[in-house]
C-alpha cells in the first residue's frame, strides 16, 4: 500500500512474491544510463538499508552481480522484476530500491536526477 500523504509506502513486484517497505518517500528519484539500469528499466530511489523492510520467502530472490561489484541486484525469481539493490563496496550506508514496485502517483511528481552511468 502507498501513502500519498508522505507517509510509508509499500510496494510489490509483478507476482506479489517480494513486498518491500519504506518509511518515507524519496525526496528525488534516479535515472541511470548505465547498461543495468537501461535494460531493467530501473527509476531509484534510496534509503539507509536499516529503514528499508525487504519482505520475501528465503528462496523468493535471486542476486546479480554485475563486472564492478559494487552492488547485489536482486530479482524475484518468479516474476523476473529487479527489486532493489544492495551495496557490496558502494557506500553501505546507501541501498537502492525500484521505484517502480510502489503507486506511479507517489513518486512520479518527485525530481528526476538523471545519472550518468554509462560512463563510470
Amino acid at each position: 500500500m502507498a501513502c500519498a500523504d508522505g507517509t510509508a509506502l509499500t510496494g510489490r513486484c509483478h507476482c506479489g512474491a517480494v513486498t518491500i517497505s519504506v518509511p518515507n518517500p524519496p525526496e528525488q528519484v534516479s535515472r541511470c544510463n548505465c547498461s543495468l539500469c537501461r535494460k531493467t528499466g530501473w527509476i531509484g530511489g534510496y534509503w539507509h538499508p536499516d529503514a528499508v523492510t525487504v519482505d520475501a520467502a528465503a528462496d523468493a530472490l535471486h542476486p546479480y552481480v554485475q563486472g564492478d561489484r559494487m552492488i547485489t541486484t536482486w530479482h524475484c525469481r518468479t516474476c523476473g522484476i529487479a527489486s532493489h539493490w544492495t551495496p557490496i563496496t558502494a557506500p553501505p550506508d546507501r541501498m537502492g530500491v525500484n521505484m517502480r514496485l510502489f503507486d506511479p502517483g507517489d513518486w512520479q511528481h518527485l525530481p528526476v536526477q538523471e545519472v550518468d552511468g554509462a560512463s563510470f
